[in-house]
């Protein structure tokens, strides 16, 4: 930078009128010393300036996602409005289709339209209509079944245990008398009650009439359980609108109350049961298993909710009566023959897949004898 100034310097003297000798006129120094100023002045301002500057590469547009509208997810932000906004309660086809007020179908179009107008109306075949119609065809209306059992389900049921057992505990009253609203005088089921036809549990847990599904691997030793091995367990909306269809939250119009969306959903199986051989309405020409429900489901009170419940009982609700000197020892002879071969399998309670296990050492406890380990075994 200092040598550019030193040439500014001399550049600016003024030339002398007289040209010398062997060199060019004084004009034509002044040019060449003009063309050496520019030269220098491109040369600076490409050291200390930036780079050329490039031109933007043009944005290319995203790949917009392509949406299956034949597949009605109420797991999609839009979806989750008030169930009320698209479900009414009762729809329409009730009458034909339950004994009750229900929701027994898919919503109407407008439900549809208001939001997907355009894909409602676009082409002959609208694949947005295949939500609800067997065919989409503008001269067929018939609709899959509600709901359509060839369908994930997206919902999973969030049931209060804790909450109904109290207030079924409360109540003297059969779910009809309810169902009238009429007013009753609440007591304790307990405290007057002589009979067997306990009036608690059984109200929604009722004696099995329909057949258990098979596992998918089908029964263990082909044992086929009786009708009243399993009790059952509120599956439908007849069971909750006694109480919930106008009267306590959540009300008809608040499916969300009970139905929580689940992603993925993981269906039911067929009941779990340890004690496969027990019968709920047996136990003898006197069927002296017919007791109030607590007796022995003593753990079920805990229960908060039906998710991950348990209805365990304890070896002790059976051994009151299946291990009384004098009376039946069943759990001592069973262990007794464990005592004689290890390989021996429980029978009278079990089948093979839980009989061939270790006995558990509450077993032991009961019959009052030191529990075994598998080495200590013959």
């Amino acid at each position: 930078m200092a040598k550019l100034q030193k040439f500014f310097r001399i550049s600016s003297q003024p030339a002398s009128d007289k040209p010398r000798a062997g060199h060019s006129s004084g004009h034509s120094r002044r040019q060449t010393r003009l063309s050496t100023v520019m030269c220098l002045l491109c040369i600076c301002a490409g050291v200390s300036g930036a780079a050329p500057q490039r031109k933007p590469r043009p944005v290319q547009p995203a790949t917009a996602t392509r949406i299956d509208y034949s597949r009605f997810l109420h797991a999609t932000k839009q979806h989750q409005e008030a169930c009320n906004t698209c479900h009414q309660a009762p729809s329409s086809n009730w009458k034909t289709a339950r004994a009750f007020p229900d929701i027994s179908d898919y919503p109407d179009h407008i439900a549809c339209v208001r939001c997907h107008r355009g894909q409602f109306f676009k082409g002959a075949q609208p694949p947005i209509c295949a939500n609800c119609h067997t065919r989409v065809s503008p001269r067929d209306g018939v609709r899959f079944a509600f709901r359509n059992p060839a369908r994930a389900r997206q919902f999973t049921v969030e049931f209060p245990h804790d909450k109904h057992q109290d207030v079924i505990a409360a109540w003297r009253t059969s779910p009809t008398v309810i169902a009238r609203n009429q007013v009753v005088r609440r007591t304790f089921a307990h405290a007057l009650q002589t009979r067997t036809d306990y009036n608690n549990c059984t109200i929604c847990h009722a004696p099995n009439r329909e057949p258990s599904s098979p596992p998918l691997a089908g029964w263990t030793d082909q044992y086929v359980p009786g009708l009243d091995t399993f009790r059952t367990a509120p599956a439908t909306h007849a069971e909750c609108f006694n109480c919930h269809w106008k009267g306590p939250q959540p009300a008809k119009e608040n499916c969300g109350g009970c139905h929580k969306a689940a992603t993925p959903y993981v269906p039911e199986t067929t009941p779990k049961r340890i004690s496969m051989k027990f019968r709920h309405e047996g136990g003898g020409p006197k069927q002296i298993h017919l007791a109030e429900c607590t007796t022995c489901h003593i753990n079920i009170t805990k229960a908060a909710s039906i998710r991950g419940l348990k209805p365990d009982v304890p070896i002790t609700g059976c051994t009151e009566c299946h291990n009384k000197s004098g009376l039946r020892e069943d759990l001592n002879k069973e262990l007794a023959a464990i005592d004689k071969d290890k390989d021996f399998v429980c029978s009278y309670c079990h089948l093979s897949d839980v009989g061939k296990r270790n006995a558990p050492s509450g077993h032991y406890l009961v019959a009052e004898r030191t529990p075994l380990q598998p080495k200590d075994l013959k």
